[in-house]
């Protein structure tokens, strides 16, 4: 079986179509595959964001909602993620819908109407995503990334759980570069993220150059 781990930035195009590509990877590739998505958070993440959106990057007041913005929209994922795995993946991707592709303003209305259309109990919901069981999922997310040495979004760790010595990274995530890595057998010596942060230690790492 291969665990997929995308890091992402819920507020990027690129990102959003990284994670469509694992959803049709999930659809055609011939094995088991456990998949998610992890949002990342640092400056780079912010940077682009503004960036994407034609924002004045040297606006600190900019910069600082941007920063809050991005901050609660991965709350959301995590307080989402709560209520399933596969609720937690439908409610981002509809977020990111609405924000990026229809240009839709990020507010309690339009988080309400999303996570009602994700079957999520809403109640649960908006108490989960102010709640410090989220603020420590969403730092363990960034501590993951810290150890596996993540620092750009649209970045997938790819593991194969029948052996322990090797995971690989693949930069600029994309269909092509998994099914090839796949069939290439690169995946052969790929093992599980959970071992990997259990001993807080990082993982051996083939970075995949794309270009190959």
């Amino acid at each position: 079986m291969l665990e997929l781990h995308l890091f992402v930035n819920p507020l990027g195009m690129r990102c959003l179509r990284c994670e469509k590509d694992v959803l049709k990877i999930d659809r055609n590739l011939n094995t088991k595959i456990n998949y998610q998505f992890v949002p990342l958070f640092n400056m780079k993440t912010i940077d682009n964001t503004i960036k994407y959106y034609h924002l004045n990057p040297h606006d600190l007041a900019i910069r600082q909602q941007v920063s809050r913005t991005l901050n609660q929209v991965i709350l959301d994922y995590k307080a989402a993620l709560f209520q399933g795995r596969k609720r937690g993946r439908h409610y981002l991707l509809l977020l990111q819908s609405a924000l990026i592709k229809h240009g839709l303003d990020y507010n309690d209305e339009l988080i309400s109407k999303i996570a009602h259309n994700s079957s999520l109990d809403l109640e649960m919901f908006f108490e989960d995503r102010h709640s410090q069981l989220a603020k420590q999922a969403f730092r363990q997310d960034q501590k993951i990334a810290s150890d596996l040495g993540v620092s750009e979004t649209a970045t997938a760790i790819v593991f194969n759980t029948d052996d322990s010595d090797y995971g690989l990274m693949i930069p600029n995530f994309d269909y092509d570069t998994l099914i090839n890595a796949f069939k290439s057998g690169k995946l052969d010596h790929a093992s599980s993220l959970n071992d990997f942060v259990s001993q807080y230690r990082p993982p051996k790492l083939r970075v995949l150059n794309n270009n190959n």
